[in-house]
């Protein structure tokens, strides 16, 4: 077989004591045998350890490398928001896309190839950082799978015009919609009006949610019932949940099993430094 390329003595983590080669054919990996060739092109890796490329599943490539223009005195997730949206008022979209940019290559160089980037659509931003960021992913198609998931950080129904412009990015190409139910003075409808937009665009979702550590209170069971009442199982994802930090391990396995009947998968973030 020719391949376009063959890495000659990698490693591999399934069997590190044995040397192979890896050809790639047409993008893929076509063969792993100790000795290859007819390739286009050779890759001498020299016993070098090869993995599969690393997958960040939660960031924000919009709103990165910005904390010189913030004031954080309390260290509080109000103060960060209120911050960020004061900050965010002055951003352009070649501000976004740069920053954005210096974020993203260094993922690639430490080995990201796949990546969900959240992007804010409020009234004081517009959609200047889903246009900057999806510019930024058409030009490094080459090396990184960047999804993009939008989302009002302030709220829905309490931030009048963050729906239609919501509306508009999807409309526009955005991959996902996201919610960030604790922003809003109506949670649960929050909850219930981004599935509704998910649905009319057919898109996954992905919500911020629960980012404190009082566990006496949850959006996270709101979210599992919609979820199933849209018959969206396998396609929400629910992000920080800090609360589930909080709570006694016994009733965290319990949570853990809702979410996998239900189909809800899940990205922890730690909120030690910010409560």
């Amino acid at each position: 077989m020719n391949f376009d390329l063959v890495l000659k003595g990698a490693r591999l983590a399934t069997n590190p004591e044995a040397v192979v080669d890896i050809g790639i054919a047409n993008g893929k990996i076509a063969a792993i045998a100790p000795e290859l060739a007819d390739a286009v092109a050779i890759e001498a890796i020299g016993g070098g350890l090869v993995v599969p490329g690393l997958v960040e599943t939660h960031i924000h490539l919009d709103k990165s490398c910005i904390i010189d223009r913030c004031s954080i005195r309390e260290g509080s997730l109000k103060e960060a928001i209120a911050e960020t949206a004061r900050a965010k008022r002055a951003f352009t979209e070649d501000d976004i896309f740069e920053r954005a940019r210096g974020t993203l290559e260094r993922a690639i160089l430490a080995g990201t190839m796949h990546m969900r980037t959240h992007v804010e659509v409020d009234p004081r931003v517009g959609l200047k950082g889903l246009r900057a960021v999806r510019e930024l992913a058409r030009r490094y198609r080459w090396a990184v799978d960047l999804s993009i998931c939008v989302f009002p950080q302030e709220g829905l129904l309490n931030d009048a015009g963050a729906e239609a412009l919501l509306v508009e990015a999807c409309q526009a190409g955005a991959d996902l919609i996201g919610g960030c139910p604790y922003a809003d003075t109506q949670p649960i409808e929050h909850i219930a009006r981004i599935f509704a937009i998910a649905r009319r665009f057919d898109l996954a979702v992905d919500f911020h949610l629960d980012f404190d550590l009082d566990a006496s209170w949850m959006h996270l069971d709101e979210v599992v019932r919609q979820t199933e009442l849209a018959g969206y199982g396998g396609r929400v994802t629910v992000g920080h949940v800090s609360k589930l930090s909080a709570i006694p391990s016994g009733r965290q396995i319990e949570i853990a099993r809702r979410l996998a009947q239900a189909g809800v998968a899940v990205t922890v973030l730690p909120a030690t430094d910010l409560f």
